[in-house]
């Protein structure tokens, strides 16, 4: 994935703060950040009030010329950027952000979610997100065995 556009510094009080995105980020970048700003929120939002199967329908998204301009990595980046900063965003939160965000970009993908455990291991689950045969968000090195996929198609 590429590397973000952000500065990151030390103030007085010794807090980082993550300074600049937005401004160093290109104008279409600025405009998926915008974007997956609200699609990170409308997510959890999702995922916290309704069913899984209603939160993670797919819906029908509107091309953008603008956002078809930005690669899938830096649209992945962008919700990675914004979702650090929303509480309880998590890697299924991101990967149906992501999913939305890039149908929107004419790209179609697939938010997978996988199980680990058994034998004496605590049950965990994991999602991520794949386009073009590539993990974008929440790569998990085979760790977890596949149980659903979410297909995503291209924007119209």
């Amino acid at each position: 994935m590429d590397s973000p556009a952000a500065v990151v510094y030390v103030d007085r009080g010794g807090h980082l703060k993550e300074i600049l995105i937005f401004l160093r980020a290109t104008p279409d970048e600025r405009v998926a950040l915008r974007h997956a700003l609200t699609l990170v929120i409308a997510a959890r939002l999702a995922l916290w009030r309704r069913p899984f199967r209603e939160a993670a329908a797919e819906r029908p998204e509107k091309l953008s010329p603008i956002l078809a301009r930005v690669r899938p990595g830096r649209l992945a980046w962008a919700v990675e950027a914004v979702a650090r900063r929303i509480p309880g965003a998590s890697c299924l939160t991101r990967a149906l952000a992501l999913r939305r965000l890039l149908a929107r970009a004419g790209y179609a993908s697939q938010v997978v979610v996988g199980v680990a455990g058994g034998a004496g291991r605590e049950f965990e689950s994991h999602a991520w997100l794949e386009c073009g045969g590539e993990t974008l968000i929440g790569a998990a090195e085979g760790r977890y065995a596949p149980i659903v996929t979410l297909p995503g198609a291209a924007g119209a």
